[in-house]
């Protein structure tokens, strides 16, 4: 497992955890049931969710995005009553306004795609837009896509009516999460990037001991090399690993099989994705900054960063990001 992740999730960790935690029908029912509205989610045959292995998001995303389809029955007596979920997580450290644009086109390439499967059909099938937000700040742009238009042409024909989802968890506290075992434990290693602090590591680790109960260690090892891929500072990960050592059953074995396969299988790429998480984290920085209103004559002074040189930087790190894929 941990080889499976090295050989490119190292580079794209967001996406790899999500898709293999959430990617599983059971986990995925878990966490929409509890966020999807009850009006909609009384609709739905949750025990024929199924999972379409297919994504819509350009490798160019791939460093903040992470996506999942969903197909499931609808409670009707009709032949082919489906609907589909689509998930989005959005995990930049600041809320992106372009997300809703990107999340219309998302749905009209499902209903491209399913089209041409089934020509013949009278009806689209509805989608349920999901996104999964984890950043640094709380989410401030609409849900809602005529809002994206000046007031007194939104009721024009043209202009679409829709809205996603929207699970905002940069406020939620690590005992607020809801769904399954695993998909708690997920999403809180999620959070550790976007989380300053001991609070969320520390709620991850009895968590974590009850996983090995529950699964086995393959579910949490699959979780270390994901934090220890993210982790803010080696302090933090240090003492996080002090904890799993000491309170999780096979933890001390865990933690040192882990860094032996790391240092044999990944040495160089753990050691090039620290550097991309430096210069990730740098860029998140400064969008923060930006979206905070600070000025960029103000940034520059604080990072030695302009506006040309930030520019650089994300051209930068894409490229990184690019050579991965």
């Amino acid at each position: 497992m941990v080889a499976a992740i090295m050989a490119g999730e190292v580079f794209q960790p967001h996406d790899g955890l999500f898709r293999a935690v959430f990617g599983e029908e059971a986990e995925a029912a878990d966490l929409l049931r509890a966020h999807v509205p009850a009006a909609i989610a009384s609709k739905l045959r949750w025990s024929t969710l199924a999972r379409r292995d297919t994504s819509f998001i350009s490798n160019r995303l791939r460093a903040s995005e992470a996506d999942l389809l969903f197909e499931v029955q609808r409670e009707v007596d009709e032949d082919d009553a489906l609907a589909w979920l689509y998930v989005l997580l959005e995990h930049q450290s600041t809320p992106d306004p372009e997300l809703l644009l990107r999340m219309l086109g998302y749905c009209i390439r499902i209903w491209e795609q399913d089209r041409r499967v089934r020509p013949n059909e009278e009806y689209l099938r509805p989608i349920v837009p999901l996104v999964l937000y984890q950043g640094r700040y709380g989410w401030t742009p609409t849900c809602e896509f005529s809002e994206l238009f000046a007031p007194e042409v939104r009721d024009w024909p043209g202009v679409p009516r829709y809205a996603h989802l929207l699970i905002d968890q940069t406020q939620v506290a690590p005992d607020e999460l809801r769904g399954g075992l695993r998909g708690r434990a997920a999403q809180l290693a999620l959070m550790v990037p976007h989380r300053e602090g001991w609070p969320v590591m520390e709620r991850l680790v009895p968590l974590l001991a009850e996983l090995v109960q529950v699964w086995g260690l393959d579910e949490v090892e699959q979780l270390i090399v994901y934090l220890d891929a993210t982790t803010p500072d080696d302090e933090l990960w240090n003492r996080f690993s002090d904890e799993v050592r000491r309170k999780v059953p096979g933890g001390g074995e865990l933690m040192t099989k882990t860094q032996t396969m790391l240092e044999l299988v990944g040495n160089k790429m753990r050691q090039e994705g620290r550097q991309e998480g430096e210069m990730i984290a740098k860029v998140r920085n400064i969008e923060g900054l930006r979206g905070q209103g600070v000025s960029w004559s103000t940034i520059a002074a604080a990072t030695g960063v302009d506006e040309d040189a930030f520019g650089r930087l994300k051209q930068q790190l894409q490229a990184a990001v690019g050579s991965t894929n």
